[in-house]
């Protein structure tokens, strides 16, 4: 018991010495900043098979594989994820930030390990930024994860790789490689507070028999097939509703794809989703048409409703980002359709993988 807790004071003694040590340094990195020394220049350029996160109005870059996605949270935190926030077959990563402001790790940290956790844990020091910050190993919660927490400008970064560890085999190996991809070349920048943050190309890169579509009014850009055709419906009405099919819009031995973008009306998501369900129970009584959740597009929260009926059965997911809904409908989601089913099914991927929104000038 003596050794467990002579080993706990020299970890609580690490975590303090960094905390003072860039205390010591905050005006000279102050200055640093103000002088314009630290800027965007310094931050890694994106080789093959990663993205470049600029995340000015936090203060930091860094480079992390081109198959993630990222989510910012309302309180400005970072959720680096595969495919959906609820996917468990892939590693995780989030970044938090928090003010110092003088208090304890332990204050700033609510979940930090307590004295016993501590003790079955590694600690190690590395450089973050140019900044030396503790790694903490093994740690308890829904997964096996580690912690970075490092101390900049009076601030805590506290950054968090879930699902990592030799008993998660594969995805252990690749949560050990994101670690790697983002530490490796994470850089602390100059602050900018309302600089929008910039995760990868703004839109997917072209493919082989693929166009990519712009949409600049409505905001959005995405990939599919080359075969396919664009028409706007009713642009007179002032709505941005555009329809993507092969040979005709009526076409149904094809998958066809529309996409309607509207005033949300300061409605939220969940407020959207029972409006669009109420709205299809109206149009059809008795149609009982459910919803899921859980689907992301480019790091906006999304929901989807399948086999909607109608002339034929349509899969949507609707969405809303900068005061817009988005409504997707693809069609159709029908088995029975045979190899338009198939089709569908594929552009549903392409669209799902490839969608991006334009950012904000």
């Amino acid at each position: 018991m003596k050794t467990r807790s002579i080993l706990n004071m020299l970890m609580l003694f690490t975590l303090v010495l960094l905390i003072s040590c860039n205390g010591a340094d905050q005006s000279e990195t102050q200055a640093e900043i103000g002088d314009g020394k630290v800027s965007v220049a310094g931050c890694s350029e994106a080789v093959t098979g990663t993205h470049q996160l600029l995340y000015a109005s936090q203060g930091i870059c860094f480079l992390y594989p081109n198959n993630y996605n990222v989510f910012q949270g309302e309180d400005g935190g970072l959720t680096l994820y595969v495919g959906s926030l609820l996917n468990t077959e892939a590693p995780l990563a989030t970044i938090r930030f928090d003010v110092l402001d003088s208090r304890s790790i332990q204050e700033v940290i609510p979940d930090y390990p307590s004295d016993a956790e501590l003790a079955t844990m590694s600690l190690l020091t590395i450089e973050l930024g140019e900044e030396m910050a503790t790694v903490l190993d093994n740690m308890p919660g829904q997964d096996t994860n580690r912690r970075i927490i490092a101390i900049h400008d009076d601030r805590v970064i506290d950054i968090m790789i879930a699902r990592i560890g030799p008993e998660y085999g594969a995805v252990g190996e690749q949560a050990e490689a994101l670690f790697n991809t983002i530490t490796g070349s994470f850089q602390f920048i100059g602050i900018e507070p309302h600089a929008p943050l910039l995760a990868g190309p703004e839109c997917p890169e072209l493919v082989e028999n693929a166009m990519l579509y712009t949409n600049e009014v409505a905001g959005y850009c995405l990939l599919l097939p080359a075969n396919y055709h664009l028409l706007e419906i009713n642009p007179a009405t002032g709505e941005n509703e555009m329809a993507f099919y092969v040979d005709t819009i009526q076409d149904v031995n094809h998958a066809r794809l529309f996409i309607k973008v509207t005033d949300a009306n300061g409605r939220s998501l969940e407020e959207v989703t029972a409006a669009h369900k109420a709205e299809i129970d109206d149009t059809l009584p008795g149609s009982d048409v459910l919803w899921s959740f859980g689907y992301m597009l480019d790091g906006v929260a999304a929901n989807q409703f399948d086999q909607v009926p109608g002339q034929d059965l349509s899969r949507h997911v609707v969405m809303v980002r900068d005061g817009r809904q988005y409504l997707l409908s693809f069609v159709p989601d029908d088995p029975g359709a045979g190899e338009a089913y198939e089709e569908m099914e594929t552009i549903y991927r392409w669209v799902m993988d490839s969608f991006s929104f334009l950012w904000q000038s």
